[in-house]
């Protein structure tokens, strides 16, 4: 348990003395920084003007020395020693030769025409196609050789197409040209009850039907006799 002490400690004066001299040079430092007050004594401005000298101007260069004038005598022998003019020759004219052109020759061959050399490349041409011809025989796309028994084969095989079929037999179809275009399907039907056509029209047909609603219906309609199918031809 802590005792109260009956009597206050002394200070120490050392101390209290350092610190009243810390204060002092702190505010000593403090009116020093501040900005000294400007004092206006109410008393006209002055105004001084400064004439600027013009700038002088650059001297030549002299040279230090002078270089002696020579002598007389030096000046008489240089005027001996100098060489003397020495007059050019006058050239003789030498008589030389003149070209002159030579005269257009009379037998010279004329130009050729344009109708000349349009038959000298034919001519080129021709030979060069004959050479290839002769290395190659062979070559190139021919038609097959059709004779008459062949001729007389595919007409009675035509006819055979051609004839109505029996009632018992199924119908022939075969798909034929359209002559009206537009992309249709045309089919010539044979069977025992005689020879009709089918058709089936085309989406770009301009007959004003909506084939997404409506569908596409076949037409029956006769057949003409120039209405033939497509033929193939045979190359080899």
């Amino acid at each position: 348990m802590a005792t109260a002490q009956p009597f206050p400690q002394p200070r120490s004066l050392t101390a209290i003395g350092v610190s009243l001299a810390v204060h002092v040079l702190l505010v000593g430092a403090w009116q020093l920084s501040r900005p000294v007050k400007w004092q206006d004594d109410d008393e006209p401005q002055r105004v001084q003007f400064l004439r600027l000298l013009p700038a002088p101007e650059a001297m030549p260069d002299r040279p230090d020395r002078v270089p002696p004038s020579p002598a007389p005598a030096t000046r008489q022998r240089a005027v001996e020693t100098r060489p003397q003019r020495v007059e050019p020759a006058q050239a003789v004219p030498t008589p030389g030769t003149i070209a002159l052109p030579a005269p257009p020759m009379a037998d010279a061959a004329p130009a050729p025409s344009s109708t000349d050399l349009l038959r000298d490349a034919r001519a080129a041409v021709g030979a060069i196609d004959r050479a290839l011809r002769a290395e190659n025989p062979a070559r190139g796309i021919q038609a097959p050789v059709e004779t008459r028994q062949m001729k007389l084969e595919k007409g009675i095989a035509r006819a055979a197409e051609l004839a109505p079929n029996k009632w018992y037999q199924a119908p022939k179809v075969e798909e034929i040209l359209d002559p009206g275009g537009y992309g249709r399907r045309r089919y010539r039907v044979v069977g025992a009850a005689g020879t009709y056509c089918v058709t089936y029209e085309s989406n770009h047909a301009p007959d004003g039907l909506d084939t997404m609603r409506d569908g596409i219906k076949p037409k029956f309609t006769n057949c003409d006799e120039d209405e033939q199918p497509a033929t193939k031809q045979k190359w080899k």
